[in-house]
């Protein structure tokens, strides 16, 4: 059947469709003929389906409904304007990708349903794949006409109503502010969409002209390859690839466009390549003093077994002995302290597979936001002395680099990071002693617009960065910290033992290698072969700490008391301690009032900053927080239960409980 027997008008009069349509003119000139028609535009394919933004944006720009508009035949505007057709949009982030078609006449009924949108393209081109299936006069109609109307009550109408009442066949000027403005206005209050954002929905927006500028990029070095790889053939006037001979001569032209890499970004590039097969899950790696010297770019696999017991002991030997350093030269035991330093090496073994997780995770939810809620950044915080530094040290070297960290100084030009998280290289970012500076820039490719880009909109084979700062005047905004995973390392090493400790982690580091890391990639790799799961949505590391659980044991190693079983939540825990101890020093702050809020004459702690208050500000939750300028306002049942405390300063029951438990494990160790 050709498209005028599938849309046949002399049996059919009624047509309701689902579709995208590329062009006005091939959908109207093609079912003219029809009496009644109602269309609901769908999304194209390829599109992202998922945004709110998607789904609002085309009612809100005026230009785009107007040109459409004036595309259209004059008797298609008649019919428009007598509401014998009806053009419908979806709004409120209900994008549609339906190909549903619905014809009825007296005594028949057809349905079609199927990949082809309704363009010229879909129909008409032998070349390109579609399907569809045609249902004449079945029990169908009636269920997809059902589902149709379940559509149609998540649109609004597309063709301005002021437009539809006020203009006859003359072209509207799509430049005229005034008709521009009425028509939103008009379009907002009579179609009553719901312009509410979330916060999430509200970030996505903000993160428009970063991710149209990154997509600008992308079609700049689209352009600038099919440059480089084609040539005009001046007989046919086409474009044709370059033979095979003349491609390699080129190699290093196109390996230029190809980097996202500045050329000093690369420069002072010292980890080595770690790219991820996608054949067999594996680890590649070029040659960078393993093997094969001689072939300097070629690939090599990096994820291999450890078929040594012996080698396996030894390796978790040299890391038990590393987190022991935590106790035996600090000021004081502390078994939650080593768990973190234990979690950073869970974290750097498990970062060259979180792309992967957030790929998996937006596919199966599909929505790109959830990306998220597997952080690609690791900010490891601690005062002096604390042993940051080296533990950024020891996983550098774990993971395999030479140079096992970048000292903040070295990347902190705006594009450095930016082009390494850009790369297929998943070999993470170490940087030590970021500037919390960093975390508040305002810059493009800094502070917190980098990390929601990166964690909202980056796709495939990316690096996580993992970085150390100081704890002391950090903080980030609520929607920045749920996308970093912050340890607070708060427990220093003792200045009279810094000799031994230093010896001690010398003789520690001498011995490292890659080769557990090696071992642990090829494990991961194995569970991606068999399609088993490789992540948990509620613990990103859960898989991780089954591997080493499971080295432990075949090592018939006992699991080091200090081995973390869940995610800590330090950025939550420092805030509820600076809250709970600014209410103990200063209640006369707090006014507490019987509408069950609180006013807090926030000046009253000693801030002399704008910074300071902000600071402040920022380590409360959220939700709790009900006007922050010019006077700061909050919930004082949300309050208290963060800090868990009442109001006069009776602990809550949760609070007691604990409170009883470390005095008990206190006196323990005091016996």
């Amino acid at each position: 059947m050709d498209i005028d027997e599938l849309f046949d008008t002399t049996i059919y009069s009624e047509l309701k469709a689902v579709s995208f349509v590329a062009s006005p003119n091939f959908f109207f000139t093609t079912t003219k003929n029809f009496t009644n028609i109602t269309l609901i535009l769908g999304i194209e394919d390829g599109a992202v389906a998922n945004s709110f933004v998607t789904g609002i944006a085309p009612l809100l720009d005026v230009t785009e409904r107007l040109k459409f508009y004036n595309s259209l035949s004059n008797d298609v505007k008649e019919n428009i304007r007598s509401n014998k057709y009806s053009i419908r949009y979806p709004h409120q982030g209900n994008p549609i990708h339906s190909k549903i078609y619905l014809l009825k006449g007296k005594n028949a009924s057809r349905v079609i349903i199927g990949s082809a949108n309704f363009t010229e393209t879909a129909f008409n081109n032998r070349k390109q794949f579609e399907e569809i299936l045609v249902f004449d006069n079945s029990p169908l109609y009636e269920i997809y006409e059902n589902r149709f109307k379940d559509i149609f009550k998540q649109t609004v109408d597309y063709i301005p109503e002021i437009i539809k009442k006020q203009y006859d066949s003359e072209k509207v000027w799509v430049a005229d502010p005034e008709i521009m403005k009425d028509i939103l206005i008009d379009d907002l209050t009579r179609q009553k969409v719901i312009v509410q954002f979330s916060e999430e929905e509200m970030e996505e927006i903000k993160l428009l002209p970063d991710k149209m500028e990154v997509e600008k990029e992308d079609a700049i070095q689209f352009k600038q390859i099919v440059e480089v790889i084609t040539k005009k053939d001046k007989k046919s006037n086409s474009f044709n690839l370059l033979p095979v001979a003349s491609l390699k001569q080129k190699s290093v032209a196109i390996k230029s466009i190809l980097s996202w890499t500045s050329k000093k970004s690369e420069e002072i590039d010292h980890r080595f390549q770690l790219v991820y097969n996608n054949g067999n899950n594996m680890l590649l790696t070029t040659n960078h003093g393993l093997e094969n010297k001689d072939e300097e770019n070629e690939l090599i696999l990096f994820s291999k077994p450890i078929t040594d017991i012996d080698i396996l002991r030894e390796n978790l030997t040299l890391i038990n002995r590393f987190v022991d350093a935590y106790e035996l030269f600090t000021a004081r035991t502390d078994l939650k302290n080593q768990s973190r330093i234990f979690e950073i090496i869970l974290y750097a073994f498990m970062s060259t597979y979180i792309w992967n997780m957030r790929d998996h995770y937006a596919s199966e939810e599909g929505r790109e936001s959830v990306r998220r809620h597997f952080p690609p950044f690791m900010i490891i915080a601690g005062r002096s002395m604390s042993g940051k530094t080296s533990a950024l040290e020891f996983i550098g070297m774990l993971l395999g680099n030479t140079n096992p960290y970048f000292a903040y100084e070295q990347v902190k030009d705006s594009s450095v990071i930016w082009d390494y998280f850009h790369s297929t290289n998943v070999n993470p970012i170490l940087i030590d002693e970021i500037e919390p500076k960093f975390f508040t820039s305002s810059a493009a490719k800094k502070g917190e617009r980098l990390i929601k880009y990166i964690s909202n909109e980056i796709k495939g084979q990316h690096p996580v960065m993992i970085g150390t700062t100081n704890a002391t005047g950090f903080d980030v905004t609520a929607q920045t910290s749920m996308r970093i995973y912050y340890l607070q390392i708060d427990n220093t090493f003792q200045k009279e033992a810094m000799a031994e400790s230093g010896r001690y982690l010398s003789e520690i580091m001498s011995k490292i290698n890659s080769s557990l890391f090696q071992d642990f990639t090829y494990r991961i790799g194995k569970r991606l072969q068999d399609g088993n799961e490789f992540y948990k949505t509620d613990d990103f590391l859960a898989i991780a700490r089954e591997v080493f659980i499971q080295y432990y044991k075949e090592c018939e190693m006992e699991t080091p008391k200090w081995f973390p079983l869940k995610k800590f939540n330090d950025y939550d825990e420092r805030g509820k301690f600076i809250w709970r101890e600014l209410y103990r020093s200063h209640k006369q702050a707090f006014d507490i009032r019987d509408d069950n809020t609180i006013l807090i004459k926030i000046e009253e702690f000693g801030d002399r900053t704008n910074r300071e208050r902000t600071n402040k500000i920022n380590f409360l939750p959220p939700e709790c927080i009900i006007e922050d300028s010019p006077v700061l306002v909050i919930n004082k049942e949300i309050f208290f239960k963060f800090i868990e405390m009442s109001e006069n300063e009776e602990k809550t029951f949760i609070g007691k409980i604990k409170a009883l438990f470390s005095k008990k494990e206190m006196n323990g160790k005091s016996k």
